[in-house]
């Protein structure tokens, strides 16, 4: 039976409510939808908000299937977005009352009403997971003025009080005490977000975490409460605060003014500036003791609200570009407003042109060197300043940057000579470096293409999807589809927001990602976006693969789309189901639905199978790919960076795709569609190349994804390979249905005249005789070369490889 909390009046007003100072409540519809800011934002329409003058909370409509992101799962009835009104930064994915024990997926379960001074939010769950029988009941309390949601959990079946909170990699946890009072608290010091729990009615203890992915917060024991029911209920009853740090909850959790604090002298586009408290005679951080804990991530601009106790404070303001400041806050009563002028920046003022003069999107990298550190802007899953990188959009910027030297990598993805600066930069000094990116590489009729990477909206990553676009940009992506995991998303308001929606053509996608793992992940593209609804208006997963991609293949009407195969095991999708090693037939049944299939590290292609122990040869996609083509399956390859991080995330692995225009703004996604379709791309980490099939009875040559048919079966193949200044290729060779011809082989060493040393590294007319039905592939390689600190220190260990899709030939 339900464990009864009282008796509750269904509240009718749940419609449009306006903004006021008093707590209200109302689901998400179409015609009203709420405002919240942060990098981790989950409402959709059927949605509930709780909201007054202080916080804003989304609890997930009880409803099955209501998933957060791919690994939010199952979230109804828990909160999944919270934060305060004055410095909006969303950070949570998913508060789960009781564990996620229960699940709660019964909408007409939900109870809500007003109590005193403010509103509350109850629902009763479906089941117990573990199919105990047991049952739970969530309440949810906001009232005017609070700073913080009541939540008030009752269970049977179960024997111990816990909640669990999913707040993933940045987020640090742990518990502290204020004023005797217990607190778990979980922050992100680089976003700006920290949530504490209190709590009431437990025994004696500490609540504790443990460290798995949902984290679980245990509250000590309380004395049983029968509840007037036969079987044992625990309840607990728990206050869930939003601040922006650690020191910020102290002070809301004490019920503190707030107080404004403006760092001045702050320039440009100025790295996350931190403000640490050294001591204060107020009590206010007696609990705090480590520096590490008093430590405020300020917003760029410097400008903070931190709830403080009256008294004084002894404070310490830094920033990238500037000297140390130590000064003094005297803290009243009431809010109030401090600033604390810092020294003189030193700084850069940057600007990126192209040979034309116009400004130029970009990627500053910066490296120190003669003992100079590399700067550290922010962390791999910001926006803008990501490590010791600074993404440009515009082309301009102004940064601080600690005193010292520097090697400066700009580049703008390897369509593009790179340029190398070396500057010094003084204390309090600002210099200015201007830079032009010559656009070296000759690819008429082609398109650069990223198709599968991923942000923080995936839930199997934090990062900023504006760092990912930036990311994009600004390695000089021409098409790119949004392909988060398990929701259909869009790029194009933060293309938008960048002023780039000339700069790159995108449309909407989605990976769908179940298992078994790694072969049941596909992505499709384009697909139809519904904003605020599951998953985008996406499908669902299912275990079986086949079932898996035939859904997506026929989503939105069977309307015509790629749908594209991530990083299988090849093998077994093509012979071996159980992976046991005896041949079962696979879910070859896969590949009617697939329109391209990822066959990354393309690298591998130049593994000889001679020399291969087996379970590497089962293990290479690119050779498994060819030896699918030899067998008759005809699906393109592509290879994607899968990138889930924005500090060179995207742009070391690209594909070019046929286009009949070289314009992002004119980019036809039909066109994209079809001639991926068709196999007309290339597969590259940098260099590009075009490969041509020449022989006299052919009207025109051949180009990638062509099939042609020769009577004699004598042609000539003309490879072209351009690399800008920071690549080369050393080694070219042609396969013939899946194997090597060794007497087409070409390297540096042995074939010197083959090669040059300017943008065209490779330029020649390669001889062949073809026997029956055939496919080719041309692969070149820089052997013992590297793609360089162009990629940073761990993707530019890649080394420079290119890769065409085959020609088909007929005899």
């Amino acid at each position: 039976m339900p464990i009864s909390f009282g008796k509750f009046v269904l509240v009718g007003w749940l419609g449009c409510c306006t903004v006021a100072p008093a707590a209200d409540l109302f689901q998400i519809n179409p015609t009203n939808r709420p405002s919240i800011g942060g990098k981790e934002i989950d409402w959709i329409d059927g949605d509930f908000v709780l909201r007054n003058d202080e916080i804003i909370a989304v609890i997930a409509n009880p409803v099955e299937g209501r998933d957060a992101n791919m690994t939010v799962r199952d979230a109804g009835a828990g909160l999944i977005d919270l934060t305060r009104r004055d410095g909006m930064s969303d950070q949570l994915s998913a508060f789960y009352p009781a564990a996620s024990r229960f699940l709660f997926e019964d909408p007409s379960a939900v109870e809500s009403g007003d109590v005193d001074g403010g509103v509350f939010w109850q629902c009763t769950s479906s089941s117990a997971r573990n199919g105990s029988g047991g049952n739970a009941t969530v309440r949810y309390e906001l009232r005017d003025g609070d700073d913080f949601v009541t939540v008030t959990t009752a269970i049977r079946g179960e024997d111990s009080a816990a909640d669990g909170v999913r707040a993933d990699r940045t987020f640090q946890f742990d518990t502290v005490s204020i004023d005797g009072q217990n607190v778990a608290f979980f922050r992100d010091e680089f976003f700006r977000q920290c949530y504490g729990i209190t709590g009431q009615g437990f025994g004696n203890g500490v609540m504790q975490w443990d460290r798995e992915r949902m984290r679980r917060v245990t509250y000590p024991p309380a004395a049983d409460d029968d509840s007037g029911n036969d079987d044992k209920t625990i309840r607990w009853t728990v206050r869930l605060y939003p601040a922006a740090n650690l020191v910020d909850l102290v002070g809301v959790i004490r019920g503190s003014a707030p107080q404004t604090i403006q760092l001045d002298g702050l320039v440009g586009d100025q790295p996350r500036p931190t403000l640490t408290i050294l001591s204060a005679d107020a009590d206010q951080l007696a609990s705090l003791t480590p520096e590490s804990q008093t430590k405020i991530h300020l917003p760029e601009n410097g400008n903070t609200s931190l709830h403080l106790s009256p008294g004084k404070y002894q404070v310490r303001a830094e920033a990238i570009g500037h000297q140390a400041v130590t000064t003094e806050l005297t803290v009243g009563p009431s809010a109030a407003d401090h600033t604390i002028k810092l020294s003189a920046a030193t700084s850069i003022v940057a600007s990126t042109r192209d040979s034309l003069g116009n400004p130029s999107p970009a990627k500053w990298t910066f490296y120190g060197i003669d003992g100079t550190a590399n700067p550290m802007f922010g962390p791999d899953s910001a926006d803008g300043s990501v490590e010791n990188c600074v993404y440009t959009v515009d082309g301009n910027f102004t940064r601080s940057i600690p005193a010292g030297r520097y090697e400066c990598i700009i580049s703008r993805g390897p369509e593009f000579d790179a340029e190398i600066q070396t500057i010094q930069v003084a204390d309090g000094q600002q210099i200015t470096v201007d830079v032009t990116l010559n656009r070296v590489i000759n690819t008429d009729g082609w398109v650069s293409a990223e198709l599968h990477s991923h942000s923080t909206p995936s839930g199997d990553n934090t990062s900023s999807q504006r760092g990912r676009v930036e990311n994009l940009v600004c390695e000089h992506i021409e098409f790119g589809p949004c392909t988060e995991h398990q929701r259909i998303e869009s790029y194009e308001d933060f293309l938008g927001e960048l002023g780039a929606m000339d700069l790159m053509a995108t449309c909407s996608g989605m990976e769908l990602t179940g298992g078994p793992l790694p072969l049941n992940h596909q992505n499709a593209f384009p697909l139809k976006w519904t904003p605020h609804a599951q998953s985008g208006g996406g499908p669902r997963t299912d275990t079986n693969p086949i079932t898996q991609i035939q859904r997506l293949a026929m989503w939105d009407d069977e309307s015509d789309k790629v749908v594209q195969i991530n990083h299988p095991n090849l093998n077994q999708m093509a012979r071996d189901k159980d992976k046991d090693g005896t041949d079962d037939g696979g879910f070859a049944s896969m590949f009617q639905f697939a329109d391209v299939v990822e066959v990354h590290p393309p690298e591998a292609i130049f593994d000889d199978p001679d020399e291969i122990t087996p379970d590497d040869l089962r293990d290479n996609r690119i050779l498994q790919w060819m030896r699918l083509i030899s067998e008759g399956q005809r699906i393109p390859g592509v290879v994607n960076t899968d990138a889930h991080y924005n500090h060179h995330g995207s742009g070391w692995l690209r594909n070019w795709v046929a286009s009949s225009t070289d314009d992002p703004a004119q980019i036809d996604i039909d066109e994209m569609t079809a001639n991926l379709e068709a196999g007309r791309a290339i597969m590259s980490t940098g260099p590009f190349m075009t490969v041509q099939l020449h022989a006299k009875e052919l009207d025109r040559p051949a180009q990638i994804g062509d099939e042609v048919t020769l009577s004699d079966g004598n042609a000539e193949l003309a490879v072209q390979i351009q690399c800008p200044n920071w690549l080369d290729v050393t080694r070219v060779e042609v396969f013939v249905g899946a194997r090597r011809v060794e007497e087409l082989t070409r390297r540096r060493q042995t074939h010197p005249d083959a090669f040059a040393d300017g943008v065209i590294k490779f330029d020649q007319r390669l001889p062949l005789s073809l026997d029956g039905d055939t496919f080719i592939v041309v692969a070149a390689i820089g052997e013992q070369r590297e793609l360089g600190r162009v990629y940073g220190d761990n993707f530019g260990k890649q080394p420079p490889v290119v890769i065409s899709n085959p020609i088909y030939v007929r005899r």
